[in-house]
């Protein structure tokens, strides 16, 4: 009897061994890691992120600077557009403009980017946010 026993416990070892997934543990990884960095490159402005601060030079120019910083793990990003909003006292805005940082931000990593332009009349206050951006190669 115990040899019954001890018989059927190693086939079904052996049956639990061979059902084991085909598929590798590196071919999952693969696929995850694949879908997330589509998932990445299809969505930019949830992995970039921008902060910014201006003054006013000598020349009464508006001199906006920052940083943008890429939040994602795989993906890369460039031509990021920075949208630059002129706003009133009231917080009305006055006037909008769109520029291009024209370089590749990879992941974990961020860039500096610096604007000069013309001051609107009655600017009180400036605000920086990103419009969109291309996923690089």
């Amino acid at each position: 009897m115990k040899h019954i026993l001890y018989i059927a416990f190693i086939a079904l070892s052996a049956i639990a061994c061979n059902s084991a997934n085909s598929e590798r543990p590196s071919d999952k990884y693969e696929a995850k890691k694949k879908s997330l960095e589509e998932t990445e490159r299809e969505n930019p402005l949830q992995f970039l992120r921008i902060k910014g601060d201006n003054h006013v030079n000598l020349l009464n120019q508006e001199v906006v600077e920052g940083e943008i910083t890429n939040k994602a793990t795989l993906a890369a990003f460039k031509d990021i557009e920075v949208r630059i909003t002129f706003k009133s006292k009231t917080g009305s805005t006055i006037e909008k403009a769109v520029k291009t940082v024209n370089e590749v931000v990879t992941p974990g990593e961020s860039v500096s980017f610096k604007f000069k332009m013309k001051k609107p009349k009655g600017t009180s206050d400036v605000s920086v946010d990103i419009t969109g951006a291309i996923a690089d190669k």
